[in-house]
């Protein structure tokens, strides 16, 4: 008859064994995982040479300059477009909203006045596109 001790002991070398046989297929997995992601990496690596290879392409000077030619209809600012800054119509202050029966009218801040222009300088001239939403910028 088996003694008690031995009976144990293989029990204990079989858990052993089969928790060996879990731990290795597991490494197998974590390495195929880790095989699949490295590739991945290379593989964005490569594309992401490919795109900065496409914008050095797409965005060189004498090609966007060809492009804006051919698709824009753009002309060089005319003498025309020019104009003093005071020649800017200010938008209109909004009309205050009805006041309720009691409550108090609302505060307006006081307009401020412009200051006088420095003697000996020119205003500075504003340049306008054609386009209608363009913002205007000061041209010095």
């Amino acid at each position: 008859m088996i003694r008690l001790g031995t009976v144990l002991w293989l029990v204990l070398v079989a858990f052993v064994g089969f928790g060996m046989f879990k731990v290795k297929y597991e490494v197998m997995d974590l390495e195929d995982e880790l095989a699949r992601a490295n590739r991945a990496i290379v593989a964005d690596q490569d594309a992401i040479h490919v795109l900065k290879a496409e914008w050095a392409f797409l965005g060189q000077p004498s090609r966007l300059a060809e492009l804006s030619r051919r698709h824009l209809d753009l002309v060089p600012l005319g003498t025309a477009q020019l104009g003093q800054i005071g020649a800017i119509a200010f938008r209109p202050s909004a009309a205050p909203l009805a006041v309720a029966a009691g409550a108090p009218a609302p505060q307006t801040a006081p307009q401020a006045t412009p200051a006088p222009p420095v003697p000996g300088s020119k205003p500075p001239l504003v340049a306008a596109t054609t386009l209608a939403n363009a913002r205007i910028r000061i041209v010095p």
